[in-house]
């Protein structure tokens, strides 16, 4: 036999899958664990016991699916938003927000519980943006803590139009004498037969220097007409006619002044084969051609512009030296300034801006390439509700709709809600693209991450501007495949700049960050070292919390709770499995991470049976952060009392006739039981007493390794035995240890490290850190493994675990 010392310096690996025990030949075999139960791994490499969970309140109905969405303005103000049939209520710093009468506050949504689930939101200070496919889009604003208000998006600006626009067309005239012109009109057949003339229609001519003015005829169609002719049959100089046309009007040349026709004689009767004679003949003064006006407002507040005003027409020749239009229209609450848009060719332009409500048109060249936006609302009905939406470049995006899976619409330039486009399209306008791909898989995720990232159910995207562009328009979208994982409907995680993402099946993670190397993003399988703990499982909830730990809680869909610790840069990537509860009976069902002071504090929503009824609460990871042993809180569901010195501890109704444990000064107590009134009895008073749910860590050590040993090769199959353990612990106190698992009253698997140094008799026990040499039962093992407990509400952290062992041949 040889007896030899191991050491395992750290435990970064987290729990390894069984599938892995034999992988001695891993790198990560040497910082791995068989088991790791209620513990988490640092980054520095030791493993900690979790701290308890802090009993926040029962959701408002339990009996209803119930979920949670973080919301934060800042680090100093923080909540969690419940969202349950209906509704939302608010917590802030771990406690329900009240209304001024006391009550908890509410607010009305139009979300019921079967679909909170698959809320996915976005939030910009004191707005955040909520989608579903089955609702349309809404915006929740806090005003107060308990002033909230939800509504549905309009997409539409919120920048008024302008009302009122009018203009006047100001010609310059010269002096002259005046005429009475008169005119008829007859119809003509594609065979030549003319009806008779018409009645005469009549226009006063003022006799001035040639300005642009002409006289227009018009009348109403002839069922049959081929043509239509037009006489003079009224005034100065020659009769007879002066046009001939297929259109309902003809606009009478000016000839200095005069209107001479072609001595025609005007018929009096129908030609045989006629058809009828045209009605309704005018005659009016035109001048020049019409010219078109629109006009918007730009907010003063956000720069945004309006939709244009409704159109105003003016007459005038502007190629007329001195004619000018004058427009102007009502004012608009809050605009800095208006711009003012005319018609060319179909199409309106730019043609200036004032700060006034008024403008002067002196025949200005319209700039086509710069027009008014256009209203546009691509989310209007059931079926266009996008599934997703985040930020990207100072616009608002919202991906995927039922009708629509792989559709994408961002919105104008720093104006979220407004979706208009104009004609040609400006670079800040709104941007809507399609991904086209072998497969129509719908987009599930989008993120602002070196482009635009977006993940489909069957593969991932990064959308830029390409070479040309920094930035995506509407003239400048390249999409680019990333690789064909395809992600689950869960929203993905940012870990720093990389993305942790759920595959659509199998229940894998994986990391995605971009490589310059490969000029591509990629990454690896996070679940391939710890697969056990979630083969025939999903993922329905996770969140990162990346202060102090760095660490994603990640919540499955058969109700259990894993953690991984996660550091990219130093390969860090460490999971353990937590559980709460008699049995392990608690379900977790959701998690919501939010930053409270200097931590991020993870919140759950946890089912729980309390005597003998199903409920849900709704609990708060207790900081782990204490330098006294008086206020390590390791207890689950728990709540603290700190006051004078009592024994009779209430307000436990949540705990009804369950089984508690508390640490009373220091001190543990066990075995209590919360009354039907929510009280316990401590055996002494206390001044600050954690009481809850009692909670075990645990850790089994992989099957021990030494590599090749000199005289006897690998030490794998070889019977082992421990005559001494070293632990080096930080901050701990409460350890049982043994070869095989135990609970802390079986003498022939634990033992428990006694601590108690030079503290006084009624003080309670410190907490160590150092090396702590415990000596095991003796027996002999095949695979040489450790277990480490804590059964206390006590804190426990292990930097390395040294054990003296003894090989058998």
């Amino acid at each position: 036999m040889s007896v030899l010392r191991a050491l395992q310096p750290s435990f970064t690996a987290g729990v390894l899958s069984p599938a892995l025990w034999a992988r001695v030949d891993l790198a990560k075999y040497a910082t791995g664990l068989k088991k790791a139960l209620n513990l988490f791994v640092h980054p520095h490499g030791g493993i900690s016991n979790r701290a308890g969970t802090e009993f926040v309140r029962e959701v408002k109905a339990s009996a209803n699916k119930t979920w949670l969405i973080p919301f934060q303005f800042n680090t100093e103000q923080s909540y969690q938003l419940e969202f349950g049939n209906l509704y939302f209520r608010v917590f802030k710093n771990g406690a329900l927000v009240l209304t001024g009468g006391g009550s908890p506050y509410e607010c009305v949504t139009p979300y019921a519980s079967a679909d909170v689930d698959a809320l996915v939101f976005v939030q910009e200070a004191d707005v955040m943006y909520i989608v579903h496919p089955s609702y349309p889009v809404q915006k929740l604003e806090r005003l107060a803590d308990n002033n909230w208000q939800i509504v549905a998006v309009s997409f539409a600006p919120a920048m008024a139009a302008p009302t009122g626009l009018s203009g006047i067309a100001q010609k310059k005239y010269s002096g002259g004498g005046s005429d009475t012109f008169g005119f008829k009109v007859s119809s003509v057949t594609a065979g030549g037969a003319r009806s008779a003339a018409s009645a005469q229609a009549t226009a006063y001519w003022e006799y001035v220097v040639f300005d642009g003015r002409f006289i227009r005829v018009f009348w109403n169609a002839v069922a049959g007409a081929a043509s239509y002719i037009v006489y003079k049959s009224l005034g100065p100089g020659d009769e007879g006619v002066v046009a001939e046309t297929a259109d309902l009007s003809a606009d009478m040349p000016v000839n200095g002044g005069t209107f001479e026709g072609d001595n025609t004689a005007i018929p009096g009767v129908a030609d045989p084969g006629a058809v009828g004679t045209p009605t309704g003949v005018g005659a009016i003064v035109a001048f020049g051609k019409p010219s078109k006006y629109v006009v918007s407002a730009v907010s003063d507040d956000t720069g945004e512009e309006s939709l244009p005003s409704a159109s105003v027409t003016l007459n005038n020749d502007m190629s007329i030296k001195g004619n000018k239009n004058v427009l102007q229209w009502t004012a608009v609450a809050g605009a800095a300034r208006y711009i003012v848009y005319r018609e060319d060719n179909g199409l309106y332009g730019y043609i200036g801006t004032t700060e006034t409500t008024d403008f002067t048109d002196e025949n200005i060249v319209a700039d086509v390439s710069d027009g008014p936006q256009t209203a546009r609302n691509p989310f209007n009905g059931a079926g266009n509700y996008p599934r997703c939406t985040t930020f990207i470049e100072q616009r608002l995006g919202f991906f995927g709709t039922n009708n629509d899976p792989q559709g994408a619409w961002l919105s104008q330039s720093a104006n979220y809600e407004n979706f208009g486009v104009a004609s040609p399209a400006k670079a800040s306008d709104a941007v809507t693209f399609r991904i086209r791909s072998r497969q129509v898989n719908e987009i599930r995720a989008a993120l602002a991450i070196k482009g635009l990232m977006l993940l489909t159910s069957g593969s991932e995207w990064i959308v830029s501007g390409g070479t040309n562009s920094d930035a995506i328009t509407p003239s400048a979208i390249k999409v680019d495949n990333q690789g064909y994982r395809g992600a689950a409907k869960v929203q993905p995680v940012i870990v720093g700049n990389t993305v942790l993402f759920a595959q659509d099946r199998g229940c894998v993670i994986r990391d995605f960050s971009y490589e310059f190397a490969q000029d591509n993003f990629t990454g690896k399988d996070l679940t391939i070292l710890a697969r056990h703990l979630f083969e025939n499982k999903a993922i329905k909830s996770w969140a990162f919390a990346q202060a102090p730990y760095s660490m994603v809680w990640v919540v499955l869909d058969d109700g259990s709770l894993v953690s991984l610790t996660y550091l990219k840069e130093h390969d860090i990537w460490a999971w353990t499995h937590h559980e709460s509860g008699p049995d392990d009976d608690a379900v977790f069902e959701c998690v919501s991470v939010i930053a409270e002071g200097k931590e991020d504090v993870p919140y759950f929503i946890v089912k729980r049976t309390i005597d003998g009824v199903s409920k849900r609460y709704v609990e708060r990871l207790h900081s782990r952060a204490f330098t006294s042993v008086e206020d390590a809180f390791f207890v689950d569901c728990g709540l603290t009392y700190s006051g004078a010195a009592a024994t009779v501890i209430s307000g436990l109704t949540h705990l009804k006739g369950q089984s508690v444990v508390a640490l009373a000064n220091g001190n543990v107590v066990r075995n209590l039981t919360v009354s039907n009134t929510g009280t316990v009895t401590l055996p002494n008073a206390a001044t600050k007493a954690h009481i809850g749910l009692p909670m075990t860590a645990a850790l089994q050590t992989l099957d021990l390794d030494l590599g090749s040993v000199q005289g006897l090769g690998t030490v794998q199959g070889r019977k082992k035995s421990f005559d001494e353990v070293t632990l080096r612990v930080q901050d701990t106190r409460g350890i049982f240890l043994g070869p095989k698992d135990g609970e802390r009253d079986d003498e022939n698997t634990m033992v428990e490290y006694k601590q108690r140094q030079d503290e006084a008799w009624n003080e309670a026990i410190g907490m160590y850190t150092g090396d702590i040499h415990i000596t095991p039962h003796w027996d002999w093992s095949d695979g040489g493994n450790v277990w480490v407990k804590q059964f206390d509400p006590l804190p426990m952290t292990i930097l390395a675990l040294m054990p003296n062992v003894t090989i058998g041949r």
